[in-house]
């Protein structure tokens, strides 16, 4: 009768797994901890038939451990059925994510062997020694129903269901710290996805509107050499051509930013003396800082500084923090720039006082179509700096703001050539 009973439970069990929808959620349960109180459960039972000579108990302990065996083992083919069972595995994912190597790994797997140890084998071990060689317990009697009863190979009750219920405990932290990777995993990758939408877009826009701003670039220039004595239309066609300069201007510096941004330059690494560059984009500068009334002071090293860059990349970037100097550096003030060698690194700065008060963070000015002074007022777009901190990155640099009052200074760091 009792078997009976037992492969009813086990049909039963296969059957609601595969036909009651609210059971979905209990076979997300760990399925090694299922088995470890199972275990556990059928222990407790042969400690119980242990402890009492009398056996009263017997066939009740009986029908537990043929219930719970039964109902584990059909729990264990409904998941090989549905194919869900090692995705209920928590343990080896856990540890598949976070090594022996990692602390949070280490200490997890020595208190999962502890605990493990003490459920699994020194308890039950040590209660089948006491069982059969009471002289291991001394003169005193132990019994199940005492249960704070101790000895060398005793059995606490109290300390056994602590341990089961911790085994539980670090069971579903490790599923909570499995589902918080998942969703951080999911969130980066739909960032991740997102980025590279927003710069497909802009490259393909880009080339869309590159082709018409060509031809209207070409047309005001065959507008500008026809003979005009008409004032008003030569201004007109001033301000389409500086306008449809501008426009591709900022084409240009759109594909540049999608590019830096996700890593699609390549890059030529090279040995470069920093002080060449600085001097020649200085002197191709020169006439801009005449313009905007400002005073370079630069005094370069007597000996070449090698650092390991990329030409292009560099003269681009350095060009970047030239022009930023001259759009928004107060008129009569100086602009010091300076190169400082220290513990392998070459830093170049470059320091001026913005004309426009600096109520922004130096996080925010690396941003893209974000400007210190907030008001559009010249012909800057918003990509310079950004454009600037990526193609450093991509030379393996690093590239910082400094904001201090009205003072602005850009930092750029690169390795040095030993």
């Amino acid at each position: 009768m009792l078997f009976i009973v037992c492969m009813g439970l086990f049909f039963l069990s296969v059957w609601w797994s595969k036909s009651r929808i609210s059971l979905r959620q209990w076979h997300k349960v760990d399925f090694s901890l299922l088995i470890v109180l199972a275990v556990c459960v059928v222990f407790l039972c042969a400690k119980y038939l242990f402890s009492h000579p009398s056996y009263s108990l017997m066939p009740l302990c009986s029908a537990i451990v043929y219930a719970v065996v039964i109902a584990a083992a059909g729990e264990t083919l409904a998941r090989i059925r549905d194919k869900t069972l090692a995705s209920t595995l928590y343990w080896p994912r856990f540890f598949k994510v976070y090594t022996l190597r990692k602390p949070i790994g280490l200490l997890m797997a020595v208190v999962l062997t502890g605990v493990l140890l003490y459920l699994l084998i020194l308890c039950p071990i040590g209660t089948v020694v006491a069982r059969f060689n009471p002289r291991v317990l001394g003169s005193t009697p132990y019994y199940f129903d005492n249960p704070y009863a101790s000895a060398p190979f005793g059995f606490n009750i109290i300390i056994y269901l602590f341990s089961a219920l911790v085994l539980a405990a670090l069971t579903y932290f490790c599923a909570f710290v499995l589902s918080l990777s998942a969703e951080y995993d999911k969130a980066n990758a739909e960032a991740i996805r997102a980025e590279r939408f927003k710069s497909e877009l802009i490259t393909n826009v880009s080339h869309d509107i590159r082709t018409p701003l060509t031809s209207i670039i070409n047309y005001v220039d065959l507008i500008k050499r026809l003979p005009s004595n008409d004032a008003v239309l030569t201004e007109y066609i001033g301000v389409l051509d500086k306008k449809s300069q501008r426009l591709k201007v900022l084409i240009g510096d759109l594909l540049d930013a999608s590019k830096a941004g996700t890593g699609n330059v390549h890059v030529d690494l090279q040995t470069i003396d920093l002080t060449e560059i600085i001097g020649q984009i200085a002197g191709e500068f020169d006439g801009a800082f005449t313009d905007t009334r400002l005073i370079f002071v630069f005094t370069p090293e007597k000996e070449k500084v090698p650092v390991i860059a990329d030409g292009s990349l560099l003269w681009r970037v350095v060009e970047n923090i030239f022009s930023n100097a001259t759009k928004y550096a107060m008129p009569d003030t100086r602009v010091y720039a300076g190169i400082t060698q220290d513990n392998g690194a070459v830093t170049f700065t470059l320091k001026n006082v913005s004309k426009e008060p600096l109520n922004i963070s130096p996080e925010e000015l690396t941003e893209r179509f974000v400007r210190g002074d907030r008001s559009r007022s010249d012909e800057g777009n918003g990509l310079g700096l950004y454009i600037a901190q990526n193609l450093v990155e991509l030379m393996g640099g690093q590239f910082a703001i400094h904001i201090s009052g009205d003072l602005f200074e850009a930092v750029i760091q690169l390795k040095q050539v030993k």
